[in-house]
């Protein structure tokens, strides 16, 4: 394993990398950094693969833009820079949370340039009426959405307590899971930089803009679009970020005309990467030696 970086333009983004082949990127969400990926991308490259974990777009200083860079087909745009920047013609995503979001929107808006995608945690979620319909409790599950509108109390609430929000939305997503410690620490010390927890609530204040362009096209342009990748969702049975109705209900085949499964772990919740790594990382290679 070791640092890197790679470029979206004259804008420099730090990855970890590791192996040869073929390449897979690693997308993750929040609150998190892209190092949450590093055992599995080991376990990977072992079996011929180029891993790779960029830090998401705000995620650090250098990469910090005005909140109208930070909806979902602008930070699809940047997977897309960062494959020329490596001349991948094709490459395998796998993502988390937010990582998974910007999965889906690729390989609806460019399946060409993707040979698989591997989401977690995160079902393609096209309406929310479909969510409240089939999961009345995600309303609940959902209140920090509603917090992270807000700004400047979301930012104090936040670093409130030594971040200690960052450790109870761990805790609540994933009830089983003992976290990292030494992980979350390098997460909260990256919020302590000027600006990069509000670049990261970014990712939700832009979720419904309908007031801009790229806002509107992020929207509207997955409300009746198509997953055209093979794609594997993986999902834990007691997450708390998103209730499992969500996987078992709203998923749909039809949504993925170029295969689809999904897998649901017991015992496990939204950090399910952390919580299930050995199983995670075999159906990740499964997927991606299938479609390599």
């Amino acid at each position: 394993m070791y640092f890197s970086e790679i470029r979206n333009k004259n804008t420099v983004f730090s990855t970890i990398e590791t192996g040869s082949g073929v390449p897979v990127l690693f997308l993750h969400g929040f609150p998190d950094n892209h190092k949450t990926f590093a055992p599995i991308m080991e376990s990977v490259a072992k079996k011929g693969y180029h891993c790779v974990a960029p830090a998401m777009r705000g995620y650090e200083a250098s990469t910090i833009t005005q909140a109208a860079k930070l909806h979902i087909n602008e930070l699809v745009s940047d997977v897309l820079a960062w494959m020329e920047d490596k001349n991948w013609d094709k490459v395998h995503l796998v993502g988390h949370n937010w990582g998974a979001v910007i999965a889906y929107a690729a390989g609806m808006y460019f399946p060409n340039r993707f040979h698989s995608i591997t989401t977690l945690g995160v079902p393609l979620l096209k309406t929310y009426q479909n969510s409240f319909l089939w999961a009345p409790q995600q309303t609940i599950h959902s209140w920090y959405v509603l917090l992270f509108q807000i700004p400047f109390l979301a930012e104090l609430t936040i670093r409130s307590n030594q971040f200690a929000l960052v450790d109870y939305l761990w805790k609540d997503w994933s009830p089983d899971l003992t976290p990292n410690q030494d992980h979350l620490a390098e997460i909260k010390t990256s919020f302590q930089n000027p600006g990069i927890l509000s670049s990261a609530l970014a990712y939700y204040r832009n979720l419904n803009d309908l007031f801009t362009e790229s806002g509107r096209e992020s929207i509207l342009g997955i409300l009746d679009s198509l997953v055209g990748v093979p794609t594997q969702v993986l999902y834990g049975l007691n997450d708390g970020c998103f209730h499992r109705n969500l996987f078992e209900q709203i998923l749909k085949a039809e949504d993925f005309p170029r295969g689809f499964r999904k897998i649901g772990f017991d015992h496990a919740g939204h950090f399910l990467h952390w919580e299930k790594r050995e199983e995670v990382t075999k159906h990740i290679l499964d997927w991606v030696q299938k479609y390599s």
